[in-house]
């Protein structure tokens, strides 16, 4: 005997993931032509505060990865935020001490990063792949305001490079979604 699935309706989507995903739960669709400012990011409370302190301490830093791409419209999700800090010095450390966070320096194959409660989904990245310096990638970096916070965001363009110098089975698994966004973008440019 087959079972027939029901697909879900809105009514029964929940409006936020429990895993906190970095995908807009807006009830406009997503385009794949456009560049769309997520509104509802949906950032913790204690990522923003990470985010501002590092800010408020000159740290300059990039979003990068899926986390990226979806910022530039891709239709994908994710579970983290990478972040490519330039450089790691005494200021990381403060700005996690002022926002209520801790900085762990990393140690063996342990990779350093932001803890405290809040701020499981933030990835310290310390090798981009693909990529060139951080100075290059920061300055062709958007820019957008995501809750009151201002975030570089490696563009959809560098995302993809990334991904094909990596070709982790997951990268080669998401650049057809990457590449087909960019290229309504373009299309949608062209228009």
């Amino acid at each position: 005997m087959r079972t027939k699935l029901r697909r879900p309706t809105r009514s029964t989507i929940p409006r936020t993931s429990i895993t906190r995903c970095v995908v807009s739960n807006s009830r406009q669709p997503i385009g794949c032509g456009r560049v769309y400012n997520v509104d509802d990011f949906a950032l913790t409370p204690a990522e923003r505060a990470v985010f501002m302190a590092l800010h408020e301490r000159g740290v300059r830093f990039l979003v990068v990865g899926l986390s990226a791409a979806v910022l530039e419209g891709a239709p994908l999700a994710t579970q983290d935020i990478d972040v490519w800090l330039e450089r790691i010095d005494d200021r990381v450390a403060e700005a996690a001490a002022s926002a209520n966070a801790f900085w762990i320096s990393g140690f063996g194959v342990q990779p350093p990063g932001f803890g405290g409660q809040g701020l499981d989904r933030l990835d310290v990245v310390l090798t981009a792949h693909g990529l060139a310096d951080f100075d290059t990638e920061y300055a062709g970096a958007s820019v957008r305001e995501i809750e009151g916070v201002l975030l570089h965001i490696l563009p959809l363009e560098r995302v993809i490079a990334s991904k094909r110098s990596t070709n982790r089975p997951k990268d080669r698994a998401a650049l057809p979604a990457l590449e087909a966004t960019l290229a309504a973008r373009r299309f949608g440019d062209k228009r």
